[in-house]
């Protein structure tokens, strides 16, 4: 079924749904979203390395066992393995001691964040075709544990998202760095054991940031790296500074309020193909523009349920303030998802609004509060700390080993990352410090950053 046909299903919906449903594109939801990144990166770990942990066959206390007895039939001293069981098995300590001992995760449940946020991270890495190789700096007795590992993985069972359904990423260009990254990642094993999580922590934030910055313009194609601007934890903010302002914390922040809204209509949208892609926003708007269809019957079907919808939820009719065609009955109907968490909009005695709310303030919680600073009458700012930002300078730079200082900016700002020009000079100071910057003359342009790694 082609993009147009699931938007014209619409009109042959008989009842629409009393909840708002959201399975996808989003890893949070209104109340419980602990994410424990340990379980991520083993899942995005095997991923890359195509095997996963068997946890049908799986048991921490059987893995041990097997472990210390292919150990002590090599050992001549038996006394050791005791001393060895408490260095390896406990505090999760062998899952630090090589980077194959990720695919492990934390044994517990895996919470519904964790989940969703994992399956963000799969439709980012695709079909992954394309297998790493890890090479791990494993000493004599984790070699042995790890040839051990081996019998407990098996190779990914192509979980899908939803019922039968693979999801295509929102935001390809977000997607393609995730993807170039996190290779170049795997091939730095000692830096992977040491930053991986962190990594998963800060492509968490750029891209439910930049998702909510392209969340209402899905009428102009296909999302692009959207103005994000940050300080260095170590500034000053000031009113002065103008695109801060513009384009920090605050506009990004009233645009989260849209996301949840909108892709609960989204997964409606995707709905009426159930054995089909999840595919975004945007691909519908694309699809209406590209497609042969009959617009006039298209338009009635998708109108038809925007009424049904309004009816439903008890929203004030925008009756006349949209135009009849397909695109713009589309509109209507991501409006009326809109209105139906705005109490001036919606006539019912409900509290909907109080459900967006609940997403923003979880949001703040869990995927931003390493990246926001209230900084007094300039109010909250984005910041970047010394950690997140030589990581993302050697991602930036990758196998290339150094790049001009100009060139780096153009790939923080692929990821989502701008700076304006006071934290330019900000940035080439700490790199000066950090001693990793070759300074040709005064000039920005003849300023090279070199890998830390």
């Amino acid at each position: 079924m082609n993009l147009v046909k699931r938007l014209a299903s619409l009109g042959h919906i008989e009842k629409v749904a009393d909840k708002n449903d959201l399975n996808h594109y989003l890893p949070i939801r209104g109340k419980n979203n602990h994410i424990d990144y340990g379980t991520v990166a083993g899942n995005v770990l095997g991923l890359l390395i195509g095997r996963e942990l068997d946890t049908s066959r799986y048991s921490a206390e059987e893995f041990k066992n097997d472990c210390l007895d292919e150990l002590g039939g090599l050992l001549t001293d038996e006394e050791m393995l005791e001393h060895i069981e408490k260095m390896y098995f406990r505090n999760d300590a062998l899952n630090k001691a090589s980077p194959e001992f990720l695919l492990l995760g934390r044994q517990d449940k895996e919470s519904s964040a964790s989940k969703y946020l994992s399956q963000i991270f799969r439709s980012f890495l695709g079909k992954n075709e394309q297998l790493s190789e890890l090479k791990s700096k494993a000493n004599f007795i984790e070699t042995i544990f790890i040839g051990v590992l081996q019998n407990y993985l098996r190779k990914p069972g192509g979980k899908k998202s939803g019922k039968g359904q693979t999801e295509q990423p929102y935001l390809p260009y977000m997607a393609d760095n995730f993807s170039k990254d996190v290779r170049f990642l795997s091939s730095k094993t000692e830096y992977l054991m040491g930053h991986f999580e962190e990594f998963l922590e800060l492509y968490n934030f750029l891209y439910c940031s930049q998702l909510a910055l392209n969340i209402r313009n899905w009428t102009a194609g296909e999302p692009k790296s959207q103005m994000m601007y940050f300080i260095l934890d170590t500034e000053k903010a000031s009113q002065e500074r103008s695109q801060i302002k513009t384009y920090g914390f605050y506009p990004m922040h009233r645009n989260v309020a849209a996301v949840f809204p909108i892709l609960t209509m989204l997964d409606t949208l995707n709905k009426q193909a159930p054995d089909e892609d999840v595919v975004p926003l945007w691909q519908y708007g694309k699809a209406l523009v590209s497609e042969d269809y009959d617009s006039g019957e298209v338009a009635a079907l998708i109108g038809e349920y925007a009424d049904n919808f309004s009816e439903k939820r008890q929203i004030k009719s925008r009756s006349g303030e949209f135009n009849d065609s397909p695109i713009d009955q589309v509109r209507l109907l991501i409006q009326y998802s809109l209105d139906q968490f705005d109490p001036a909009r919606y006539t019912k005695k409900a509290h909907r609004h109080e459900i967006k709310d609940a997403y923003q303030k979880q949001y703040e919680e869990h995927i931003a509060k390493h990246f926001v600073q209230n900084r007094g009458s300039s109010g909250r700012v984005l910041v970047l700390n010394q950690d997140y930002l030589l990581l993302l300078t050697n991602l930036a730079i990758g196998s290339k080993r150094q790049l001009r200082f100009q060139e780096l900016l153009k790939e923080f700002r692929a990821r989502g990352v701008y700076f304006d020009k006071q934290s330019e000079q900000a940035l080439i100071a700490f790199f000066e410090r950090v001693g990793n910057v070759d300074r040709m003359s005064d000039s920005g342009d003849a300023v090279y950053v070199r890998s830390t790694i």
